[in-house]
């Protein structure tokens, strides 16, 4: 077996690596310039969305569908599933945080969990930039966009006379719209595809329809229950993914290897496996 294919059938976190001659970013510019197409054409949807909530009541009537005149108020607010869904929706954020938490704090003791710190490292960070910091610590408080349940519109009269705001219009009601948070949480299911990114398509493919699928039904049900606008769900799921694809970037993720982490033992056993086989021919040429 050569010390390639040693070298992958020890890895922790099995990718599937590029050869020498496909063309890999040597640099942090190249990098980026390779992702230039996952950069712009999210980018150029988003802001063609957010144009068309301008001109277009897209997320008034998405709300309105939900809504019930007279006293019924939101059909969300009837389903069970609604309270369900809203204390469920942390989990993904929660368990992911944890996880990596644990790994880099109990790396330093145990080799199986320091082998696995950069990948616990870039989840850390994509939970922390993503929904806590971006979204919640920084977006809302600045935006101030007021939720479907507090427009007149909606039957809501505290406060009075309050009308819709369209996405990244500053407002001055204290409502937190936008974006939502809790369905930040449910599209962190998607941060894991980065670490297979350009590498394995299929568990790209994977990770991101899971989190897609999870962060929409949340936010399916913010919706049905008049706490949230679609644009706030769907620069939701914009944020995290360029928070995944910005800390894949920012911490060499595009480098080969930079996620398959080996155990010290089996870094040991690779490198004398690639000196022996680097020597055998040295020794071969001398003796002829």
């Amino acid at each position: 077996m050569s010390s390639n294919k040693l070298s992958q059938s020890n890895a922790v976190l099995p990718l599937k690596t590029a050869g020498p001659d496909a063309g890999e970013p040597r640099s942090y510019k190249e990098a980026i310039w390779r992702e230039k197409w996952t950069i712009l054409v999210p980018l150029t949807l988003l802001a063609a969305f957010t144009a068309a909530c301008y001109l277009l009541p897209i997320d008034q009537i998405c709300s309105r569908f939900y809504y019930i005149d007279g006293h019924y108020g939101w059909a969300g607010e009837h389903w069970f599933t609604e309270d369900l869904c809203y204390y469920l929706s942390p989990i993904p954020g929660v368990v992911l945080g944890i996880a990596a938490i644990v790994v880099l704090a109990v790396g330093r003791w145990s080799p199986e969990l320091a082998a696995r710190k950069p990948v616990a490292r870039f989840i850390l960070f994509v939970v922390l930039a993503g929904p806590l910091l971006l979204v919640n610590g920084l977006i809302k408080p600045a935006i101030g966009r007021p939720r479907p349940n507090q427009l007149a519109e909606f039957g809501a009269y505290k406060p009075k006379n309050v009308h819709y705001v369209a996405p990244w219009q500053l407002s001055k009601v204290d409502g937190k719209s936008f974006p939502s948070g809790h369905a930040s949480m449910g599209f962190l299911w998607m941060a894991p595809a980065f670490l297979y990114w350009r590498r394995n398509r299929w568990a790209v493919a994977g990770w991101m329809t899971v989190g897609v699928l999870f962060g929409a039904g949340i936010g399916f049900f913010r919706i049905a229950v008049g706490a949230h606008f679609l644009s706030d769900i769907v620069w939701s799921c914009g944020i995290v993914y360029f928070s995944g694809l910005a800390m894949y970037l920012a911490l060499g993720g595009w480098r080969d290897g930079a996620f398959q982490a080996q155990l010290p033992d089996e870094v040991n056993e690779n490198t004398a496996a690639r000196d022996a086989a680097a020597q055998g021919p040295q020794s071969e040429a001398q003796a002829a």
